[in-house]
């Protein structure tokens, strides 16, 4: 674990990320001062990858938003993304130096590549060395003196698994795991407005993976700030960065870095009337309108760096002003006594560890068993330090980590299912949400032909999904109709308003094809139909899961295992999973078919041991429930020479090898 190490991590992560990826124009056309390019579906070339690669596919969505353009024929030329329209497989380009390609030719997009700020600081030895320092102490957190305790006393309410986690601050580096639905955010947001009071002259760097969750943690700490009757403190917490959310500032306009008032409100209304994408010309007289009003809070933020006690930020602006925010400290020390790494699973080790010089402490929030970094290469160093997080270095357990085990967002029965799927049951819900009538009702709801006290259901679709090239990516029409029919049906019932109403799928070429479905039943365009990826930090009292295509090798080991969990733990009230025969079948969602289909096996329970005693074990099992000391499930089958058993756990769904032998001893044993 050297610093070359990193290095040949990041060059391998940086060359098997495409620069630039080549689309096929179909159709330009020209909209007053902007330009749609409308491209050929299924074609796309990736730097360094052969056309036609399915690691070369790149699918056009809102990420490109200001990727840089450019084209070699007819005439050379380049131009900005302004916005894509991802179903119509078309670009908005602004800026354009010349007309746009036509029919046949290529038009080049290079994405920003916010990995190179990481690897910039990688290669200032001196600071990397630093970094690299810390790692040790991840796995092996300190005490540190002197720290005063942190007693959660103004915040009654707090949970014991919440009030605990308050101790997190006494060491070197702690980790707060907050399961979905935990209160994760809440007790962050408790916990520094206590830190904040107790330690009045710390400075503390709140980062989040998202502009959005970065919104969120710093909305959560001014509330606790307020509820705690802190008033004094609240002027003291600044939300960095332009890309921030101006809606959810409203009446908290003090956490923004500036004193014009009139900025912030002139910001908000201006984002308010965000025009369709599909009016061209209107979008770009906003984007323009709106980018002004961000370079003028872009030139305030500088210098509140200087005088705020907590910064908060995205970690891919940390990166890229790392500079800055080493020089708040001229003597080279720590700038920072506490360093806070909101979602911290989906933060890369190196990206973590090279902002970690930044505080004498640190504390990494989030949930390992949900989506971690995003990885192209299968180098096995990049996996090393950019496909994991620092969660991958925690400790087993001990005074450094905090996991909260009750959650108040999932009703019982889904609950348990992402208990027993992901924590080792250690989930449960909370105690004062059972205790609570309102709490219950708003749970218990019908959706089509799902009864209100019905929470899980698996839609049978007889089609199995595939990879059309004409869609970029895999799609399954049953599945998206059936959606589509469910929504629809949902929403003329009155029961149940857009908003409640989420689909999730890990493919974008499906969400695609999910929203084409809804247009052609006039479905309110506020229904979200959403990526996994994009799904974490989100809730919705009904969740439609659809996997599109089983099969893929995207849905195979433990980084689907994440994803499923997101998607699983979005419910509040109703889950409902579209499942094909060879989705069943398939390593990611047999488990969650095979627990929900014994979960209503009322056969009788028969201990193995009993059948152990007869001649004709273990083919007398086979098909049975059974119990087997602490497990209990169904015998799936039998290996060929009749030495080894599969059962299905009914509380995991996965299948357990059984030895016969083992259980014959045993039933000797016991008989004697």
């Amino acid at each position: 674990m050297s610093l070359a190490d990193v290095r040949a991590a990041l060059n391998a992560e940086l060359s098997a990320t495409p620069e630039y990826y080549d689309f096929k124009v179909l159709h330009t056309e020209r909209d007053g001062a902007l330009w749609r390019v409308t491209l050929e579906p299924g074609y796309v070339f990736a730097e360094g990858q052969r056309p036609g690669n399915a690691s070369a596919q790149a699918l056009l969505d809102d990420s490109l938003d200001g990727a840089s353009v450019w084209w070699g024929a007819p005439a050379k030329g380049g131009a900005s993304v302004l916005a894509v329209l991802a179903e119509d497989d078309q670009l908005v380009l602004q800026n354009a130096s010349s007309p746009p390609p036509s029919t046949g030719h290529l038009i080049r997009l290079y994405p920003t590549r916010f990995l190179n700020a990481v690897a910039d600081a990688w290669w200032d030895t001196p600071w990397a060395e630093a970094a690299l320092g810390c790692l040790p102490d991840l796995s092996n957190p300190q005490a540190l003196a002197g720290v005063a305790a942190l007693t959660g006393e103004p915040f009654r309410w707090l949970r014991p698994a919440q009030r605990a986690a308050l101790a997190l601050t006494g060491h070197s580096s702690g980790f707060l795991w907050g399961p979905p639905g935990t209160g994760k955010t809440t007790t962050l947001g408790v916990l520094l407005a206590e830190y904040l009071d107790r330690h009045r002259q710390a400075r503390v760097l709140l980062l989040s993976t998202t502009n959005q969750a970065v919104d969120q943690a710093t909305l959560a700490v001014d509330k606790a700030l307020h509820k705690g009757r802190r008033e004094r403190l609240r002027a003291d917490v600044q939300r960095l960065g332009t890309r921030f959310d101006v809606a959810a500032y409203d009446g908290r306009e003090h956490l923004i870095p500036t004193q014009d008032r009139d900025l912030i409100a002139r910001l908000a209304r201006a984002e308010a009337a965000r025009p369709s994408a599909r009016d061209a010309p209107a979008l770009k007289a906003w984007a323009d309108r709106v980018a002004a009003l961000r370079d003028e809070l872009r030139s305030a933020s500088l210098h509140v760096l200087q005088r705020c006690r907590l910064a908060s930020m995205t970690t891919t602006r940390a990166a890229f002003t790392l500079k800055t925010l080493r020089e708040l400290a001229p003597d080279g020390a720590p700038p920072f006594d506490l360093l806070v790494f909101d979602e911290a699973s989906q933060v890369s080790l190196a990206h973590a560890l090279v902002l970690m010089p930044l505080g004498r402490a640190r504390l990494f929030a989030g949930d390992p068993q949900q989506l971690s970094p995003v990885l192209r290469s299968d180098d096995r160093t990049a996996r090393r330090w950019l496909g994991r997080s620092a969660f991958a270095e925690m400790p087993r357990g001990g005074p450094a980590v905090a996991l909260l085990d009750e959650q108040s967002r999932m009703a019982p029965p889904i609950g348990e299912l992402v208990s027993q799927l992901f924590y080792d049951g250690a989930l449960r819900v909370a105690a004062d949400a059972s205790a609570s009538p309102e709490w219950q009702a708003a749970r218990q709801r019908t959706l089509g032909d799902m009864p209100a006290d019905a929470h899980v259901h698996v839609h049978r679709v007889k089609a199995d999904g595939g990879w059309v090239a004409a869609e970029r990516g895999p799609v399954r029409r049953e599945s998206a109709e059936a959606i589509a029919a469910l929504l629809d049906e949902a929403l003329a019932s009155g029961q149940w308003r857009s908003d409640e109403l989420i689909v999730l799928t890990p493919f974008r070429a499906q969400r695609a094809l999910i929203r084409q479905r809804l247009r052609a039943r006039g479905l309110p365009e506020q229904l979200r139909v959403s990526t996994v990826h994009r799904a974490q930090g989100s809730e919705a009292p009904v969740v439609l899961f659809d996997p599109a295509d089983g099969a893929q090798p995207f849905l195979h080991g433990e980084a689907a295992q994440r994803l499923l969990n997101v998607a699983l733990s979005r419910a509040q009230a109703k889950l409902v999973v579209f499942v094909s025969p060879a989705d069943a079948a398939s390593p990611l969602l047999a488990p969650l078919v095979q627990r929900l289909r014994l979960a209503g096996d009322t056969r009788p329970v028969t201990p193995l041991l009993d059948l152990a005693r007869e001649a004709g074990f273990p083919a007398n099992a086979l098909g049975r429930r059974v119990s087997a000391g602490r497990h209990e499930g169904e015998v799936a089958r039998i290996s060929a020479d009749g030495r080894q058993f599969w059962l299905v756990n009914a509380r995991t769904g996965a299948e357990q090898l059984i030895d016969v032998a083992f259980w014959r001893q045993r039933a000797q044993g016991h008989a004697g």
